[in-house]
């Protein structure tokens, strides 16, 4: 049994090869006996990430892609970026320091989920962030950020 009172769902073309990545790469667990299918199609999925329960089932024919945005804090965002390309992931921004204490990076996973990775390094303090947001290399840091954001949710078929 899960207490959040949010579960997000991910509609994917393929949520079996969903449910594989995210067991690879973000040491997701299926929940068992929450699998229902109607023929080739997964109508309902449920898998734990970090305590937190995601859902997931197939589109269905002709849907459009719905890509989600979700946020996961992880131990190493470097290693998870490499173990998200290794699985056929795409890094979207790589390991970048930002100013509020996190090395954040984006990648988006074979079905076209889009997810911000975090590792927290640092407690810093309201004034701290806005001394850092001032820095010359923070404020690079935040611009690749965003350019590469930019860029991403402005390729073709992004």
């Amino acid at each position: 049994m899960h207490t959040s009172s949010l579960a997000p769902w991910l509609i994917s073309a393929d949520t079996a090869a969903e449910i594989d990545f995210l067991r690879a790469v973000l040491g997701a667990h299926e929940t068992p006996g929450a699998r229902v299918a109607s023929g080739d199609r997964i109508m309902h999925a449920e898998v734990v990430l970090d305590g937190a329960a995601l859902l997931l089932f197939d589109a269905g024919p002709g849907w459009p892609p719905t890509p989600a945005h979700l946020r996961v804090y992880v131990k190493d965002v470097a290693r998870t970026l490499d173990e998200a390309a290794a699985h056929g992931g795409t890094v979207i921004t790589r390991a970048t320091e930002t100013p509020f204490g996190d090395i954040a990076g984006r990648f988006r996973d074979p079905q076209g989920h889009r997810w911000w990775i975090h590792q927290h390094v640092d407690d810093v303090s309201p004034d701290e962030m806005t001394a850092r947001f001032a820095e010359p290399r923070h404020r690079e840091a935040m611009a690749y950020v965003a350019e590469s954001l930019d860029a991403e949710m402005t390729r073709p078929g992004g």
